[in-house]
């Protein structure tokens, strides 16, 4: 992957998390849609780790700067979840996207914030601004 969109090290970061927790994505991506919404998208999960009582067809992450992280089921629109929709916000942590993420392929479609004693924090503010920068450059 190359740096040449905005979110390319947040999506990079997340794919690193994901390794923490053993679900590391087959392949991982960033585009500008036609619509011009950045996104980042995650797919070919290990088959160890995902739970096929929940997920019948092949689940993928998809993130964009609007609609944050969203699960997607293989198959039509009627298939997309919120990742989390307790604590996971468009520019949370890497560590907490990963971890939900992990969960909910095993089965457990809502975690939550996993630690408010600051420990995951991260700081989201230069990523944001690069988003607006991007936006306003492309207006």
């Amino acid at each position: 992957m190359t740096n040449e969109l905005p979110h390319d090290d947040y999506i990079g970061a997340v794919a690193d998390a994901l390794e923490m927790y053993g679900v590391r994505p087959g392949m991982y991506w960033t585009e500008d849609d036609e619509d011009g919404r950045l996104i980042g998208v995650f797919r070919d999960w290990p088959a160890d780790t995902v739970d096929t009582d929940t997920w019948l067809h092949a689940p993928f992450l998809l993130w964009d700067q609007h609609e944050g992280w969203r699960l997607i089921e293989e198959g039509g629109g009627r298939n997309i979840r919120d990742l989390d929709p307790e604590g996971v916000n468009p520019f949370s942590s890497p560590r907490q996207v990963a971890c939900s993420m992990a969960n909910a392929l095993r089965g457990h479609l809502v975690t939550g914030p996993i630690c408010t004693d600051g420990s995951w924090s991260w700081d989201s503010r230069p990523l944001e601004a690069a988003i607006k920068e991007w936006e306003l450059a492309e207006s």
